[in-house]
């Protein structure tokens, strides 16, 4: 009886195993991980305090998957944030909500998300394989090729992630395998990545390094709004980072793939004040202070715009041109077309003895908890899916 195996000790794959072997526990179940531990990509996550999920219903999950998030739902049901939650709790690693529903280890450390995962594959008696590269596969004897060493598989999970953050081990190679059943492998642009402008008051660094928190970004397409985002946002020296920022990229990549000119963007401030408010304001200065719009933004608009700065700062022009690349972005938008992958299991529609999860897949979350949910979510439902026959 051949052993269901894993590639990819990340999110995904570390789920993806916990499934197996708790709906298949006559099984071994091997997970192949490259690095010399488990989770390295994870441990990263969060600013190192790992956003595990974000507490909110699966419908509206959804809606933060701008790719192909519908392909989600039935594996978002089957576990979604609600069952990832429950999973860290009941292992005693107890999380708390923070802004935008974002869920966190109570500890502040991602390192404890990981152990518990790793504590859970120790009891379960799944077995480990580190510092193994999966270099090549043979789909008709259904064996990997681990350097020189053939290892036999009755199910293979491959959970191998994208191509951001290559020093983690996320250098494409699962889609490499993925090409060996027959699969597609759709375009990869970075994701979730910050945005780089030519606007003269970057390049004169007037308001780098400004900080806000809730402004809204509009992405638009020529004149007609495309999308808009209210989140944290930051001014840099290269352009804007932060999570709003993120989120917009993924906009501005498809209308640079489209257009190959720069992306109008506008910036609402204030976004809970109108503007009527803001001119009938008596005291426009307590008001900046309780919204915590920075003074030298107010100056820098006054300067630009004299007596309609507040419309300046309820519609702060901005351009972006492109984003910071592979090198600086947290996901890969692209991989395995999703419409060769069983949405409900997570398997192959080419091949029955081969499933996928993570980020491996061509889906697309914001950061915010999102990804790491799709990864245990689409881990889980394939672990519990595999094919025995």
């Amino acid at each position: 009886m051949n052993p269901i195996v894993i590639i990819g000790g990340g999110p995904a794959g570390m789920m993806a195993a916990i499934s197996a072997k708790m709906h298949n526990k006559s099984y071994e179940v091997i997970l192949v991980e490259r690095n010399k531990d488990l989770g390295t990509k994870m441990k990263l996550t969060g600013g190192g305090r790992c956003n595990v999920t974000a507490r909110m219903p699966v419908d509206e999950v959804v809606e933060y998957i701008p790719k192909n998030g519908r392909f989600l739902y039935s594996t978002l049901n089957n576990f979604g944030p609600l069952n990832i939650i429950d999973f860290f709790e009941k292992m005693n690693c107890k999380l708390k909500e923070e802004d935008h529903f974002r869920m966190f280890p109570q500890s502040n450390k991602a390192q404890d998300i990981v152990d518990t995962l790793k504590e859970k594959i120790k009891e379960l008696r799944i077995t480990v394989r580190l510092n193994s590269y999966v270099t090549d596969l043979d789909v008709d004897k259904k064996e990997i090729l681990i350097e020189n060493q053939k290892l036999k598989y009755q199910h293979l999970i491959i959970a191998t992630g994208g191509i951001t953050l290559p020093q983690t081990g996320s250098d494409g190679t699962g889609h490499t395998l993925a090409k060996k059943y027959g699969h597609t492998i759709t375009k990869l642009l970075p994701a979730e990545v910050p945005l780089v402008s030519n606007d003269e008051f970057i390049h004169e660094k007037t308001l780098q390094g400004l900080s806000f928190k809730d402004v809204t970004v509009s992405v638009y397409d020529d004149k007609k709004i495309k999308k808009t985002i209210t989140h944290d946002l930051l001014i840099t020296h290269f352009g804007y980072s932060g999570p709003a920022a993120l989120r917009a990229s993924f906009y501005v990549l498809n209308l640079l793939e489209k257009e190959n000119k720069p992306v109008r963007l506008t910036i609402d401030f204030i976004p809970k004040v109108s503007l009527g408010e803001l001119e009938q304001s008596k005291d426009l200065d307590e008001l900046f202070r309780l919204h915590n719009v920075p003074k030298r933004l107010v100056d820098f608009c006054k300067e630009k715009s004299g007596k309609e700065y507040l419309k300046m700062l309820k519609a702060f022009e901005a351009t972006t041109y492109t984003t910071r690349g592979f090198p600086a972005a947290f996901v890969t938008n692209g991989g395995v077309e999703v419409k060769e992958v069983d949405p409900k299991t997570m398997r192959s529609k080419l091949n029955p003895y081969v499933s996928f999860c993570g980020e491996v897949l061509d889906i697309n979350a914001f950061t915010g908890g999102f990804n790491i949910t799709s990864a245990f979510s689409t881990g889980f439902t394939a672990g519990s899916n595999v094919n025995l026959d």
